[in-house]
């Protein structure tokens, strides 16, 4: 019979002793439903420099399994590599069961997918696969480094935001203003001298991609347990993690957990949830902080350039509604918003997206049915206007810490420079004819594509659904009723998590589409988040 270690797996030929005395497999994701599931350990050889294991980081029934703190003070969780798999319903699994195998199951990529596993896009960074990722146990907070101050992760640290009124990120010393664009600055600070920007920096503004990740695992570990033992915000309803998000410093879901202010409003301070463990993405005292509400968090590698809206010069009445717009440049299957429409019957079309199909070049169809409008469009008179976009996502061959903040140079987050440089096209699984308001989940609908390569694993890699069947109005508990606020924003700043008053719509799948690199805002914050060397 072979030996199994802790996690209830085969042994591993390559083990450390553990700080109890248990095996425990060096970079390994652990078994979902088990201790210390959803973090791990990083491999010696890449660990950074000034990243100090601390007490108890090898033992996966410690609060500290897999954490580690960095020069600053900041403490950081480590995410081993992993595989998944989705749930299809005629996969071997259910329609969106999801299972995670580490590197112990699968010892490459190409083995993963002939089993119908995907290497998990967040493992991806600067065109080299990764053996995982360190990201923030907590939100940022305001330290002093040297004669400077950097955005550390504090533990019961007061979190910093993008708004003069709340712990402002200009009180960095990277930082000039209050605009989300500084978060990249800041990260980038870590690791600099007394405050100072490192143009060399390994820390970068967490991506969308580690988000992702974060929620899946979430998502296997909630679905692999049975009770609250090794995952304290179990439940068999609410079954995701928990947060400050009622606008009173307690869950929506589930009250028993409080927050202590940072005394701004209903913001806790970050870390300071109680039980702690029902706050973490593995609900245990050794996972991610604070996913659920308490900040919106920006997160990295999704953008949207969108040129200015236009009028729109006609609109038909048909059960297919023709839109006029000279020039629209447009392609079938694009989406375009529509706004401020104030016409009698013609309103219907406002405050929506929609996927067109184009006839010409001045005009395209919308799913819009005008024919029974008894009054013609009147575009000389309505301020109706139309507003299309070009979504992107960074290249496999970026690495997520080259990232600038600027909008003109080929590093640039943001502008049509960088993101020719360093991101590809992709389309956003929109809902059609859809208001901006959408939740995660639909019914009993898959939500995440189960492939293991192209645009399908792409979307599952930044946790975005499948198609536009995975949202509606109403959402589903699978996902939390995460927010997907779907909308068309030039130099799109992708937001996460949620803050401290959005209730329900709060948690580790939520998507805010509808902010910009200048914004300000007394509820966006960030964390850092850095790959091994």
């Amino acid at each position: 019979m072979a030996t199994k270690n802790i996690f209830g797996f085969a042994a591993p030929l390559s083990v450390e002793l553990g700080g109890t005395g248990n095996n425990v497999q060096i970079g390994y994701i652990g078994k979902p439903g088990t201790a210390g599931f959803g973090v791990g350990i990083c491999p010696t050889a890449n660990l950074p420099t000034d990243m100090t294991p601390m007490s108890g980081c090898f033992d996966p029934t410690n609060a500290n399994y897999g954490n580690y703190q960095y020069a600053d003070g900041s403490v950081m969780v480590f995410i081993p590599k992993f595989y998944y798999k989705i749930g299809t319903g005629a996969n071997g699994l259910a329609i969106n069961v999801v299972d995670i195998k580490g590197t112990a199951q699968f010892s490459s990529t190409v083995q993963a997918n002939d089993a119908g596993y995907a290497l998990h896009r967040a493992f991806i960074d600067g065109g080299a696969e990764q053996v995982g990722f360190f990201f923030d146990k907590y939100q940022v907070s305001k330290v002093a480094l040297g004669t400077g101050y950097v955005g550390a992760s504090i533990l019961n640290g007061l979190p910093l935001s993008t708004a003069a009124a709340h712990n402002p990120i200009a009180g960095l010393t990277a930082c000039a203003t209050n605009a989300y664009f500084e978060a990249i600055k800041a990260a980038h600070a870590r690791d600099g001298v007394d405050g100072a920007k490192n143009a060399t920096s390994i820390f970068f503004v967490a991506s969308q991609f580690q988000r992702a990740a974060l929620a899946l695992l979430s998502m296997a570990h909630g679905q692999a347990c049975t009770s609250t033992v090794n995952c304290a915000w179990y439940n068999a309803t609410y079954n995701y993690p928990k947060g400050c998000n009622n606008n009173a410093l307690r869950d929506a879901d589930d009250t028993t957990v409080l927050y202590v202010t940072d005394g701004y409003s209903n913001c806790g301070k970050t870390g300071s949830g109680d039980p702690f463990a029902k706050t973490t993405h593995n609900g245990q005292a050794c996972g991610v902080a604070d996913l659920n509400g308490l900040m919106w968090e920006i997160s990295l590698g999704v953008t949207c350039i969108a040129p200015a809206a236009a009028a729109i010069e006609g609109m038909s009445v048909a059960a297919a509604c023709v839109v006029t717009w000279t020039g629209h440049g447009l392609t079938t299957n694009d989406f375009v918003m529509i706004l401020a429409i104030t016409q009698a019957d013609w309103v219907g079309a406002k405050d929506k997206i929609w996927q067109v199909t184009v006839l010409d070049p001045d005009t395209f169809t919308i799913a819009f049915d005008s024919s029974g409008f008894g009054t013609a469009y009147e575009a000389g008179t309505d301020p109706g206007t139309v507003t299309k976009g070009a979504f992107y996502v960074a290249k496999q061959a970026t690495a997520m810490k080259d990232f600038t903040s600027g909008t003109a140079a080929a590093t640039d987050h943001w502008g049509a420079t960088g993101v020719a440089a360093m991101m590809d096209a992709f389309a956003p699984p929109f809902e059609s004819a859809g208001v901006f308001v959408q939740r995660m989940g639909s019914g009993a609908n898959q939500v995440l594509s189960e492939a293991v390569s192209g645009a399908g694993w792409l979307l599952t890699g930044m946790g975005f659904p499948k198609d536009a069947g995975g949202t509606d109005t109403t959402g589903t508990n699978l996902f939390g009723k995460d927010y997907f606020y779907q909308y068309i924003r030039n130099e799109l700043c992708r937001l996460s998590c949620a803050s401290w008053d959005s209730t329900s719509r709060a948690g580790v799948w939520a998507l805010h589409w509808g902010t910009a690199r200048a914004n300000s805002s007394h509820d966006i914050g960030w964390r850092c988040a850095c790959y091994p060397v």
